[in-house]
């Protein structure tokens, strides 16, 4: 990204597929108006600027890095999760993950590290645990654990579908936030791995995902066959609150089903 706040607009306005005078018909101004703006001709109002991220549809933690770059305060926190400010957000994620019982759930951030797990998680993933010292810490972050070959990747029957799905995902996340250098560095590193094939190294926007990720997973101990949803939070003012998502594994037959419901009475036995 550019230093200056106009690069940035500029940056921003072609990632989005957005001519200038489309920009300036949603933000209320006119085109030579934009045009000044980007080439520094024009300082804009802090308004301006927060209607430019409106009319962009520019995540929050960017919409802050653009008010710095003209010169104005950030005005939207990255609270943490665990803080005060988020604390209904939390009893609400919380209540998600008991409803989601006996099935798995996970909480991740906009960066897909993990930050909450609920039971049925839990005693899911105790049955395909990592198996050397990397794959542990891979497997704390969801998509570069599905990719690391010392974590989940050896239990996933799948794995080539469900990691292009993922890794295609990553791809999008990029490109509708250029601004955000960690998930290219995550990308990179899961791109890293072995036995990647060389067309997932570019984005394929042709490429149709599936309305549902199935995924089978095979252990020793366990096989189940699982399908995911992924939830956002809705109309949220706090960075945080914004990138989180909390991905749900549901089963995909009956026998999963009981095999999930079969690890419930297990544990309340032991």
């Amino acid at each position: 990204m550019p230093d200056t706040f106009g690069g940035q607009l500029r940056a921003w306005r072609l990632a989005r597929r957005v001519s200038q005078e489309e920009l300036a018909g949603r933000a209320g101004v006119s085109p030579r108006h934009v045009s000044f703006v980007e080439n520094g001709k024009s300082q804009p109002s802090r308004e301006l600027v927060l209607a430019f991220a409106g009319a962009l549809d520019i995540p929050l933690r960017e919409r802050n890095t653009l008010l710095t770059a003209a010169g104005y305060a950030a005005v939207f926190r990255a609270s943490s999760l665990d803080g005060d400010e988020l604390a209904h957000l939390r009893k609400a994620i919380d209540h998600v993950l008991r409803q989601q019982e006996p099935y798995g759930a996970v909480v991740v951030d906009g960066h897909w590290d993990i930050l909450r797990l609920n039971d049925g998680a839990t005693r899911l993933f105790r049955h395909f645990p990592p198996t050397t010292t990397d794959g542990a810490l891979a497997a704390r972050n969801l998509v570069l654990g599905t990719c690391h070959p010392g974590a989940l990747r050896p239990y996933i029957v799948n794995w080539l579908d469900v990691a292009a799905h993922l890794i295609a995902r990553l791809h999008r996340e990029i490109a509708a936030r250029p601004g955000d250098d960690l998930l290219g560095q995550l990308l990179a590193r899961v791109l890293a791995q072995p036995d990647v094939p060389n067309e997932w190294r570019a984005p394929a926007p042709g490429r149709v995902a599936p309305p549902i990720l199935s995924v089978h997973l095979r252990a020793p101990t366990l096989e189940v066959k699982l399908f995911t949803m992924l939830t956002s939070i809705g109309t949220p003012l706090d960075v945080t609150a914004e990138e989180i998502h909390i991905e749900s594994y549901f089963p995909a037959d009956e026998v999963s089903e009981a095999a999930l419901r079969m690890m419930v009475s297990e544990a309340a036995g032991s």
